[in-house]
């Protein structure tokens, strides 16, 4: 029992019998619905500038290497997660602390992964429309987005700042009615 000759072309580079096969193997056929060379490294360009793009906000506007694409999330514990933001409302002699409040959690957490001065003073202003115990006019709104660091040689936990911003309520227009 034979078994079937084996040809050395594979089933994609049929040979034309006319002889209209090109240098590069494609048939006259075929030739029409072959993409461009440079739609072949499009994917690799467009990786490439994503990873460029994450990388330079991730150095120039803390963002978070765990967004934006997730180049170097690996190398990094500071996940947007992991950040915690402190909100203190100003008044005249008081000093408070607020509690973000689950209303707000999806404005706080855009706030913690890209700390930009847009989101944080975006974040301020819904934080002052909350009702408060105080009295008075608020102030100022201050906001600080802090991230967790480990000592190398202990691992002891501390926090650095890695944004802050004050929002003077008495410079921002209020919308009358």
């Amino acid at each position: 029992m034979q078994s079937p000759p084996v040809s050395p072309l594979h089933e994609d580079e049929a040979v034309d019998p006319n002889g209209s096969n090109g240098p590069d193997g494609a048939t006259a056929a075929n030739g029409a619905n072959k993409k461009p060379r440079w739609l072949w490294y499009l994917p690799v360009a467009l990786l490439i500038a994503m990873a460029c793009t994450q990388l330079a906000l991730a150095r120039s506007a803390e963002l978070s290497a765990w967004s934006g694409g997730g180049f170097g999330m690996f190398s990094t514990l500071d996940a947007g997660g992991n950040r915690h933001l402190h909100a203190i409302a100003l008044r005249p002699g008081i000093r408070r602390e607020l509690v973000i409040p689950v209303a707000l959690e999806n404005e706080l957490l855009k706030a913690l992964t890209l700390p930009s001065d847009r989101r944080l003073h975006a974040l301020a202003l819904a934080l002052a429309e909350l009702p408060s115990p105080d009295a008075g006019p608020l102030d100022a709104m201050e906001l600080q987005v802090w991230t967790p660091i480990y000592d190398r040689k202990n691992l002891t936990p501390s926090g650095t700042l890695l944004r802050s911003i004050r929002i003077p309520f008495n410079e921002v227009p209020v919308d009358e009615p």
